[in-house]
């Protein structure tokens, strides 16, 4: 394993930064840079959520009973809620502020992780991850904090321990792990896969997988507790939420055989646990990754921030050019598309919507999500080969 942090070297002879260190600490902020210019594009109906959710939690009342829009674990509430209250200070451009405050959350959140990748991997493959029009236009733009509940997932690696004895580390783990479902409950099928790892004791496995979704339980109480409306708002936006059912990777065959919408998340979850089986042999980090590529690939929903979720699983594993195609090609595709950035608009006004520019646009941006979800899928496909391949030579 590379460490991309032992590349860095300082010129002690003369007292000068390595002018490499220069190099990277440039791009890093060509990153920063452009995440804000993403940002004077707009906002959508996510961030309208987020003022909504802001305000509430920033007056310290209960987000589950006032409002349908907020659909996850606390954490990212009280996140919001105390940036809201900074916001404030900002008088009349107080939205303005608030939301440059959760751009430069999620932005260093982006630099947290690819720091993980720097030290963990290597410095290129951090700075593809940073620089990477998907996740740039996602925190930027669409400002989702999938990004959080990444990192906190991506630290695990650091705490998974395969030793018999319970320790510090295990603890750590469990704690990252749980910070990640109380932010967005991304990995809520991921204990599954721990269970079925054969490389750690029974006794880790159910530590490991039992607690994390246990403390994501938890941390609805204290709003549940003695207040039906709250249980309820959890109950239907939270646990019964579906987005919408287009089921990318199978809506083809969906739509051919009828299958009814009420039954794809069902096969989206028994995907993920037959591709449970598969990886067990695999390290945990890899295990991960792989996971972390088919919750997109697999998704009986997705829509334009799902995009990001593999982005550092993607820039960390050996398969540069399905890498590189799914960056270019969603990368266009958030450019284009209406939720995103909207060029799409601008194409529409200048040439017309006759024109062949125009209706390629169109089809791009209509077939963009299957795009996405099979090239996660050729992914995966090819890191269970390549697993199965090393087990067989074993």
């Amino acid at each position: 394993m590379t460490k991309g942090f032992q590349s860095i070297e300082i010129d002690d002879k003369y007292g000068k930064i390595n002018p490499r260190i220069l190099k990277i600490l440039g791009l890093v902020i060509i990153g920063i840079f452009l995440r804000y210019i993403v940002m004077a594009f707009g906002y959508n109906y996510d961030f309208e959520s987020y003022t909504i959710v802001g305000e509430i939690s920033g007056n310290l009342r209960n987000v589950y009973t006032e409002t349908s829009r907020y659909n996850y674990a606390p954490l990212f509430m009280f996140i919001q809620g105390i940036l809201y209250r900074l916001s404030l200070c900002a008088g009349t451009n107080q939205i303005l502020m608030y939301r440059v405050l959760i751009v430069t959350t999620l932005t260093l959140t982006d630099i947290c992780i690819a720091a993980f990748i720097s030290y963990r991997y290597s410095i290129t493959k951090a700075l593809l991850f940073f620089l990477n029009p998907v996740s740039i236009i996602i925190t930027g733009y669409h400002s989702q904090f999938d990004n959080i509940a990444v990192l906190f997932a991506l630290l695990s690696i650091t705490f998974f321990n395969e030793e018999n004895n319970i320790n510090k580390k295990d603890i750590a783990f469990v704690a990252v792990m749980s910070f990640s479902l109380i932010t967005k409950h991304i990995l809520f099928i991921f204990p599954v896969f721990i269970l079925l790892m054969r490389k750690i004791p029974l006794k880790k496995k159910c530590l490991y997988s039992l607690v994390p979704p246990i403390s994501f339980l938890l941390s609805f109480v204290p709003f549940a507790l003695g207040n039906e409306a709250a249980f309820q708002g959890i109950m239907n936006n939270v646990f019964l939420y579906r987005s919408f059912n287009n089921a990318p990777l199978l809506n083809l065959l969906y739509e051919l055989t009828d299958f009814p919408s009420s039954m794809r998340f069902i096969i989206y979850v028994a995907m993920m646990l037959a591709l449970a089986c598969f990886v067990r042999n695999m390290p945990y980090d890899r295990i991960l990754f792989t996971y972390l590529i088919a919750l997109v690939s697999f998704s009986s929903a997705m829509t334009n921030q799902y995009l990001a979720i593999p982005m550092a699983a993607l820039c960390v594993l050996d398969i540069t050019p399905l890498c590189a195609i799914y960056m270019v090609m969603m990368g266009v595709f958030l450019i284009l598309h209406g939720d995103g950035l909207n060029f799409i608009t601008n194409i529409y006004m200048s040439y017309g919507e006759e024109n062949l520019l125009t209706r390629i646009a169109t089809f791009y941006v209509i077939s963009g999500y299957t795009v996405a979800a099979w090239i996660l899928f050729a992914t995966v496909v090819l890191l269970v080969l390549r697993n199965s391949s090393l087990t067989n030579e074993k």
